[in-house]
């Protein structure tokens, strides 16, 4: 996995809290929605890789769930291929994950077509790190 990141910036404890809140999400998934969900803010808001918007963990929690429980069941989600980390601030960065799918049972590769560019903004609140907004979509090159 490459990584790179904000050097002017980084704070090593922050950048280990990130890595973990991106696994945490790589843990939880098609597992537990709502451990899944523990990883933004009450506020947050989530723009699926359809297009659905959801606007609190509430509905985070719930919509994934739902998937978990039905067309998302025993999927693993990937390993980003790459991630970079920018700090715009001590309090919030921005995290872009590309190269990320979600394994059908039985894949140990993520197919071309099902690759995403994940973009997440992190806010630092009370010593904890937490994703506020985060937007999932299908990568796509216009080169071939």
């Amino acid at each position: 996995m490459a990584e790179t990141a904000d050097e002017g910036r980084v704070d090593g404890a922050d950048m280990a809290a990130l890595h973990e809140l991106l696994q945490q999400q790589v843990r939880a998934w098609a597992v537990d929605g709502a451990a899944f969900a523990a990883t933004f803010t009450e506020d947050a808001d989530f723009v699926a890789v359809n297009g659905e918007h959801l606007r609190t963990r509430a509905e985070i929690t719930e919509s994934l769930q739902e998937g978990f429980a039905t067309f998302m069941a025993n999927t693993r989600m990937s390993q980003a291929r790459e991630t970079h980390i920018r700090f715009a601030s001590p309090t919030t960065a921005v995290v872009i994950t590309s190269g990320v799918c979600v394994l059908q049972p039985g894949a140990e590769e993520c197919r071309t077509e099902d690759l995403s560019i994940q973009t997440r903004v992190a806010m630092k609140q009370d010593g904890e790190w937490l994703f506020t907004s985060f937007h999932n979509s299908r990568m796509w090159n216009a080169h071939g």
